[in-house]
C-alpha cells in the first residue's frame, strides 16, 4: 500500500477551499472534504489511474467539485502537492510543485 503525504501547500489549498464552500452553504465544505478524501483514497489504492500531465505529475479529479489533485509518486509514497480549481491557469500548479 502506498503512503499518502499531503504537502503543506495542498493542506492550505484544502483549508481555503473548505472555508469558501462553508461560506456559500453550511455543510458544503464538509461535502468537499468527503469528496476529496474519496479522491485521495482512490489515488492511494490505484495511483496510476490518473492522467499524466508531465512525466512525473498526475492529475485526478475530485468528484462533484471542479477541483483537481496534482500528485507525484516516488517509491511507495504519493506526494499530493496542489489542489486547484479546474479553470485556473494550468501553469500555476507547476509553480507550487517546484
Amino acid at each position: 500500500m502506498y503512503t499518502v503525504i499531503l504537502k503543506l501547500g495542498a493542506e492550505e489549498d484544502i483549508d481555503g477551499i473548505f472555508k469558501w464552500y462553508e461560506e456559500q452553504r453550511e455543510g458544503l465544505g464538509y461535502e468537499f472534504i468527503l469528496s476529496t478524501d474519496q479522491c485521495i483514497n482512490t489515488i492511494q489504492s490505484n495511483p496510476f489511474f490518473a492522467f499524466n500531465v508531465t512525466d512525473s505529475v498526475r492529475r485526478a479529479v475530485i468528484p462533484r467539485f471542479p477541483y483537481n489533485v496534482y500528485y507525484t509518486i516516488e517509491n511507495e509514497n504519493i506526494f499530493i502537492h496542489v489542489i486547484m480549481h479546474q479553470f485556473r491557469d494550468p501553469e500555476k500548479w507547476q509553480i507550487k510543485i517546484e
